[in-house]
């Protein structure tokens, strides 16, 4: 018999509460209000086994609770403005292996997905490797052949996952709840708003189907890029719960001595991996979010070829900008420039005093560019830099939060490839030719351009509105008498939301050729004052 859902989530509070108080977090748990008469009881029995630093004893109690409370774990490695720098690279070492799941398992998600026997004279496949190559919380994969001889990987979700991973983010969501509610002292670190973004990347992986759309989007992608693609997607082949695709055979790319051993040329190698994520975060504005070494091969024709597309990042245009002009100001050592990229860009409250922002920057950033070339960090640099923001109240950016851990990945591969290497000086042609694209004349012109136009689709928009709040007033308050009582709520809706649009729209709708004319000498003033003012 099934428990109610509620007792379950009871349940599994208090399991997570009991691991908070046995692994040196009972104050956090006592905070949070989860159980906390239980929490002090087990404070006075636990023993003093505890291992003693604080990122040990989160990590332990993150792998106890599971793969959902792992990945979790694993986000917030990137967090340094919520955690110390030590407790950061201590969740770096959160592992997603986990046993794979049984075979009989995994042919009950294939058949059931295809409605066919999984191999065999009628089966979907010729032959199937019952011994995953690589097993996750989320998915596991076996090499199969399809009855023409094409050798594939495919991708099986596990079974009941879904279920699983959608309890484990209603717990994950109401603790955030409580997190923003009892500290209010970190309201700017937008838990909820984090949270959601969590899910919406987890979410992400259980849906294979998306992976495959994913993986065919980034081929497009990279049709401009020499030396780098994306194993072909077998769309007959691939489900919700099921993705299949070519088989790789390539060599790993944090196997340094392999690839050399088979001829090719690592720094090379290192310049191909930072072009192509430079051009994926600032050409395409979606980028590939989990480029650990065990998702970059090299085949044996030396092109760069990246697999599992589960977890993506998508950046706009504005977030580019703020990221090239601030990447560009601390390679150039111009921490003034930087400072004035986040108050331009928001992300520091318009009273932040620029001068100490800047030394702020500075503080953190001359240690590491006083280093030799090949030991300058730029991944350490934005981790210091997020730690020290809570001094300016800097908030939360969760759409940065992928790309933060993206970036220390990327910087580790290629510091695997090349000791020497740099690909953050490797990047800055790049960067500049973005920037003088993107945020010179040319930029600024299309800025102005596309806001005119979000103004303009605005207004547009405008009539709508007007007409809706006056259907409401009408249904809240009964029929309206007279045309003039419909003019005077308008004329006051007008007042309220001011606007050359709105005073265009009221002469359109409410006089003739004068009108008209009114109409079209606002939207111009209007367009003409909304790119000055930009």
């Amino acid at each position: 018999m099934r428990l109610p859902s509620s007792f379950r989530r009871n349940l599994r509070l208090m399991r997570i509460a009991h691991i908070l108080a046995t692994h040196g977090m009972a104050a956090l748990a006592v905070r949070l209000r989860l159980f906390y008469p239980y929490v002090w009881v087990v404070q006075l029995l636990r023993g003093d086994e505890l291992p003693k630093d604080l990122g040990t004893q989160i990590r332990l109690a993150l792998e106890k609770l599971g793969p959902t409370f792992i990945k979790f774990g694993q986000m917030l490695s990137t967090r340094v403005d919520l955690l110390p720098i030590e407790v950061a690279l201590e969740l770096k070492k959160l592992q997603d292996d986990v046993p794979p799941e049984p075979f009989a398992h995994v042919q009950r998600v294939i058949e059931s997905s295809f409605k066919r026997p999984l191999s065999g004279v009628d089966g979907l496949f010729a032959s199937f490797d019952e011994h995953p190559v690589a097993a996750a919380s989320i998915a596991q994969v076996h090499f199969a052949e399809l009855q023409d001889g094409r050798q594939v990987a495919v991708k099986v979700r596990r079974d009941h996952i879904s279920r699983t991973i959608e309890s484990d983010l209603a717990i994950l969501r109401l603790l955030a709840a409580l997190f923003d509610r009892y500290f209010p002292e970190y309201h700017r670190l937008k838990a909820p708003e984090v949270m959601q973004e969590f899910s919406t990347s987890i979410r992400g992986e259980l849906n294979l189907r998306a992976e495959a759309a994913h993986a065919s989007r980034f081929a497009e992608n990279f049709t401009s890029i020499e030396g780098v693609r994306v194993p072909d997607v077998l769309w007959d082949y691939t489900h919700t719960e099921v993705l299949t695709t070519e088989r790789i055979i390539g060599i790993p790319i944090d196997e340094k001595e392999a690839l050399e051993a088979a001829g090719f040329d690592s720094l090379k190698l290192c310049e191909r991996v930072t072009s192509l994520f430079f051009h994926t975060v600032f050409v395409d504005g979606y980028f590939h979010a989990d480029m650990h070494p065990g998702n970059i091969f090299v085949d044996q024709q030396g092109e760069i070829v990246l697999i599992d597309f589960g977890i993506v990042g998508r950046l706009d245009m504005k977030t580019r900008r703020y990221l090239a002009g601030m990447l560009l100001a601390f390679l150039k050592e111009d921490y003034r420039s930087s400072a004035k990229v986040h108050l331009d860009a928001g992300f520091v409250p318009a009273d932040t005093d620029l001068s100490a922002f800047e030394d702020a920057l500075r503080e953190i950033a001359v240690p590491i560019f006083n280093r030799p070339l090949g030991d300058i960090s730029i991944a350490e640099l934005l981790l210091s830099m997020f730690a020290v923001t809570e001094r300016f109240k800097m908030e939360t950016q969760p759409q940065l939060l992928l790309l933060q851990k993206t970036m220390v990945v990327i910087e580790g591969v290629a510091r695997e490839l090349a000791d020497q290497a740099n690909i953050w000086i490797l990047a800055k042609p790049l960067i500049s030719q973005w920037v003088v694209r993107h945020m010179g004349p040319a930029g600024k012109a299309e800025v102005l351009a596309e806001e005119a136009h979000l103004q303009l689709v605005s207004w547009m928009k405008f009539p709508q509105r007007i007409e809706r709040t006056l259907a409401r007033l009408e249904a809240e308050g009964g029929p309206l008498e007279a045309e003039s009582s419909r003019l005077q709520l308008v004329c006051g809706v007008v007042l309220i939301t001011g606007g050359s649009a709105s005073l265009a729209w009221l002469a359109a709708q409410n006089m003739t050729g004068i009108g008209m004319l009114m109409a079209t000498v606002s939207l111009g003033v209007g367009l003409l004052l909304s790119i000055s003012s930009a």
